[in-house]
């Protein structure tokens, strides 16, 4: 086993491209570091060509090229903070994606010396997603605070994956999954989940109008708003370009209200006993008027597309029709419509914040974030 050191590139330092062919990579970390990272790196609203891209735990070999052998990535983003006076405080902060390290290095301490670095480097962080045990103390130890979690809630719109858990035999399984479909559809037409929108209508789009920032600006600005992580046009035009999401205006009344992505993604939940199916979730959203009527025309019509959704058939996240529909929620109002609609919750997501120093937070500090929360809003197929 050779020396380890710590490698830090910022934006400037990520040639054409990326990180193709410059390091040995036997763990596959920076697979995806390649030339359509390294433009959607600098193509960030938020970046600056200072900005820390990436940690690399890296080998040293002799005779051999340096080996990652770990790795933690950075997107800069935007945040929002209300002191106790209501005032709001804007902050940069960055989006923590994909911490990994080789498992026989873990107990070196060069993981803490990764996070060290990058809390010097970057100041404020967020991390959203399922970190390991040893990820969340190294996390903790650098200054890092749990805000969420976020609570997921699940729609079974096929019988396939009930019927892998219930049976562990493929064959008996393949043949109670017609009849579980039946009886999921069922108990969601009872508790009304299959209904139509009644006050809000949505648009297809394939890019956001600047027309939507100052609806984003605006909530800001009303009373009661909450710390939070916006996202304008231009982010979302910019994760749409390089992740397939489907984009959606929001209307009610014939008025611009707000925005929804929604995707498809594959999940391996054999651990869960489920095999490996296809998730529909509602990624991320925004409403002028957050009322608990327009939430429920949310869920509605997500629910709604994922019922009918057959996918584009050229990834294998976009093959055929969606297993399970998920809404990682952090709001009462969500929680208590997906309940309502028979839906089943399932954990959910952790979300850890690490605040700015010139726009520092409190216990008292209310927050409200989706599942696009860090760099969940660029998670792949």
């Amino acid at each position: 086993m050779g020396s380890l050191r710590v490698q830090a590139l910022t934006v400037a330092d990520i040639g054409d491209d990326g990180l193709t062919n410059r390091f040995d990579d036997p763990h596959g970390y920076i697979a995806r570091n390649d030339a359509t990272w390294a433009r959607m790196l600098r193509e960030n609203p938020f970046a600056q060509p200072t900005d820390l891209a990436i940690l690399l735990a890296v080998e040293e070999r002799e005779g051999q090229k340096p080996a990652v052998v770990g790795r933690l990535g950075f997107y800069a983003g935007p945040g929002e903070i209300f002191d106790a006076s209501g005032v709001k405080k804007d902050f940069r902060t960055f989006w923590m994606d994909g911490f990994f390290l080789a498992e026989q290095h873990r107990s070196s301490g060069i993981g803490g010396v990764i996070m060290l670095q990058g809390v010097a480097r970057c100041k404020s962080l967020l991390a959203c997603g399922g970190p390991s045990a040893d990820a969340q103390k190294l996390y903790k130890a650098a200054g890092l605070k749990e805000i969420g979690p976020l609570k997921r809630w699940v729609a079974f719109n096929s019988g396939v994956g009930p019927a892998r858990k219930a049976f562990k035999n493929a064959a008996l399984a393949a043949i109670a999954a017609p009849f579980a479909s039946v009886a999921a559809k069922l108990l969601y037409a009872t508790k009304g989940a299959t209904a139509k929108p009644a006050r809000l209508t949505f648009k297809p789009v394939s890019s956001f109008s600047p027309l939507l920032d100052a609806l984003v600006v605006q909530a800001a600005t009303q009373p009661g708003a909450l710390s939070r992580f916006p996202r304008d046009a231009r982010t979302l035009n910019w994760a749409m370009k390089y992740r397939r999401i489907k984009g959606f205006e929001v209307y009610e009344g014939g008025a611009l209200t707000g925005y929804a992505l929604l995707k498809r993604s594959v999940l391996d939940a054999t651990q869960h006993g489920l095999g490996q199916i296809v998730v529909g979730a509602l990624l991320d959203y925004f409403l002028v008027n957050p009322s608990r009527e327009n939430k429920r025309d949310l869920v509605l019509f997500t629910l709604g597309h994922f019922r009918r959704d057959r996918g584009d058939g050229d990834l294998a996240s976009e093959q055929g029709r969606v297993d399970v529909t998920e809404f990682q929620v952090f709001d009462a109002d969500f929680d208590a419509i997906c309940k309502g609609f028979g839906l089943m919750h399932a954990g959910g997501l952790r979300v850890l914040f690490r605040p700015a120093p010139a726009a520092p937070m409190t216990d008292a500090t209310k927050w409200t974030f989706t599942h696009a929360t860090s760099d969940m809003l660029l998670m792949t197929p």
